[in-house]
């Protein structure tokens, strides 16, 4: 997932350039222009949608770590109860 994360900022950077590039150069194609700027914000909706599913995930991971922590916390109680 970090590939495909860097893949596409590597290509909004790239866009990004292109616009700087042909706005520079006063260029007339606007319909280019506004193309490319479209193009970069489908890629930055992109990155935003995969760093919320990847926080999400994150989250998660975390949640379940700390319930398996209590859990094993709870059943070192328990033996330690039931051996005497």
């Amino acid at each position: 997932m970090a590939t495909m994360d860097s893949r596409a900022a590597a290509l909004h950077r790239h866009l990004d350039t292109q616009i700087e590039n042909l706005e520079r150069k006063n260029y007339h194609n606007r319909e280019l222009i506004t193309d490319l700027k479209k193009q970069k914000l489908k890629i930055k909706d992109r990155l935003h949608t995969l760093s919320i599913r990847e926080a999400k995930r994150s989250k998660k991971e975390t949640q379940t770590r700390y319930k398996n922590i209590q859990l094993e916390l709870f059943n070192k109680g328990n033996q330690k109860g039931n051996v005497t």
